[in-house]
């Protein structure tokens, strides 16, 4: 088993190459499959960094965003999202916001569902200071920061509070109106489309958390002229959490022809 907290220490020294080795041998890539534990147990280790340590951490995980590895020779490309990835995880630790800001609308996929779950992270520690940066990611416009704002949310340990339940349907409601308000043209484009899959399930995670609201905007997207809204509907209606709500949805499942 690795020592984390050795490689970590011996990184902020200055010896970073081992840690970037070992994570990356222990990535499980290239594969079906990233190693997720090992990049939480490497965040894990990151929370501990001493106050005085972390101007150096935090640019250590700015130079793995910007760049995969120093020192792994001919890293694979399906294997070079994985320190950035790991970064992105740890900047949630650090309560690093403009570090999770940079990376959630990254190009590469591992890392902008990393940079999600990091900001779960900061959500967990202190839910105002997260939501603060979640409404600037819904204000942004890039339909891959509100995305973040979506997946960050829909998590149902943090949905388990009736009032941060309420406040995560608004960030849904939000993100919905800006899917929705996007011209059809543009709504190919690949962020967009990327903005529209968080919504398919994000919606259902948040219902058992506060069903009212969003089993009355299932139903209006349900009954929804535009097509993107009416997937929006059938997919969160296909998920299982739902099951407790079948009666209340019943007609929504008819719209959109589930049974």
């Amino acid at each position: 088993m690795l020592d984390m907290a050795a490689l970590w220490s011996d990184a902020l020294a200055g010896n970073v190459a081992p840690l970037e080795l070992a994570l990356v041998a222990g990535s499980g890539l290239p594969g079906p499959r990233a190693n997720l534990g090992l990049a939480a147990q490497f965040a894990d280790t990151v929370a501990k960094t001493a106050v005085e340590n972390r101007p150096g951490a935090l640019a250590l995980l700015d130079d793995w965003l910007a760049r995969p590895a120093r020192f792994v020779a001919d890293i694979p490309e399906d294997v070079s999202d994985y320190l950035p990835a790991c970064a992105a995880l740890a900047a949630g630790s650090l309560d690093a916001r403009a570090l999770l800001t940079h990376a959630a609308p990254d190009h590469r996929w591992r890392v902008r569902e990393l940079a999600a779950t990091g900001m779960q992270r900061v959500l967990t520690v202190d839910w105002g200071a997260g939501m603060q940066t979640i409404d600037d990611w819904l204000r942004s416009g890039d339909p891959l920061l509100i995305r973040a704002a979506v997946a960050a949310v829909a998590e149902p340990r943090l949905v388990r509070d009736a009032a941060h339940a309420a406040q995560a349907y608004e960030v849904v409601l939000q993100a919905t109106d800006a899917l929705l308000a996007t011209r059809p043209e543009l709504r190919r484009a690949e962020d967009v489309r990327v903005l529209r899959a968080a919504l398919g399930y994000g919606i259902s995670v948040i219902t058992v958390g506060h069903p009212d609201a969003c089993i009355d905007l299932l139903q209006q997207l349900a009954a929804s002229d535009d097509a993107d809204a009416r997937w929006i509907a059938k997919e969160n209606l296909r998920k299982a959490r739902l099951r407790p709500f079948a009666d209340r949805l019943a007609d929504a499942r008819r719209a959109v022809g589930l049974s």
